[in-house]
């Protein structure tokens, strides 16, 4: 068999055999339910983080049109 060959299915072989399944994985629903404060803090991030640099960009934009 060539080397390529072999390589490759070495490579490949764990990759088609699934693992033993994971463990401590809990499902449903929290134990203790998030407060309107941590609600308007995690949404406040999310704000902030994705839409915050195109804020800047856009507040900015004359700036970056007077650059030659």
């Amino acid at each position: 068999m060539p080397l390529a060959a072999r390589l490759a299915r070495s490579l490949l072989r764990p990759a088609a055999r699934p693992g033993p399944a994971q463990r401590g994985l809990v499902t449903g629903p929290p134990q203790d339910p998030l407060g309107p404060a941590e609600t308007v803090a995690g949404f406040a991030a999310m704000f902030a983080v994705c839409l915050g640099p195109a804020a800047w960009v856009l507040a900015h934009l004359e700036d970056y049109k007077k650059r030659e």
